[in-house]
């Protein structure tokens, strides 16, 4: 019985070798979804100003509604991957940046301005608990991370440079 047992274990770690190693071939992002084709190839760029939840500026938050925007605007221009454009028509992509107040955080959708289908999306929470200058990192911090998205999908592994505002 002893001999049958320690050939059974043994016959079960030689079958078992090649599933573990092919297990560890398998690439790692096999299942991703592909990234549309206009993000990847689009040249020109307008980002959109969506008012979102005003209540919390400026109370919680330093200055007005328009923060992300501004905050964004300013960051994508730094990476300078993309042309900013001052008329939707004249671009390959929309950028659709809303601060929203249930969570709190920012939300990003990436559109086609001839079809107006959402290509792609983003949120990020703000981290927004203590004094006021902390919120305002908290929210500078998310819209780093949202541009910083945005590098990672357009190119994936490429350095990013997401600095904040």
């Amino acid at each position: 019985m002893r001999l049958f047992l320690k050939n059974f274990v043994l016959l079960f770690a030689l079958c078992a070798v090649p599933v573990v190693a092919q297990r560890k071939a398998a690439p790692v992002n096999s299942s991703s979804a592909p990234v549309p084709a206009a993000i990847l190839q689009g040249k020109k760029a307008f980002i959109s100003f969506e008012l979102g939840d005003v209540s919390s500026f400026p109370g919680i938050y330093s200055g007005g509604p328009e923060r992300a925007y501004s905050e964004f605007y300013t960051g994508m221009q730094q990476w300078g991957r993309y042309q900013l454009v001052d008329d939707p028509k004249d671009a390959d992509l929309i950028f659709a940046i809303r601060y929203v107040d249930s969570g709190p955080y920012l939300r990003l959708q990436i559109e086609s301005p001839q079809s107006a289908i959402s290509l792609w999306g983003f949120a990020e929470q703000i981290k927004s608990t203590g004094f006021k200058k902390t919120r305002d990192a908290g929210f500078d911090t998310a819209v780093a991370q949202i541009i910083s998205d945005v590098q990672k999908l357009v190119v994936p592994n490429g350095p990013t440079s997401a600095t904040q505002p």
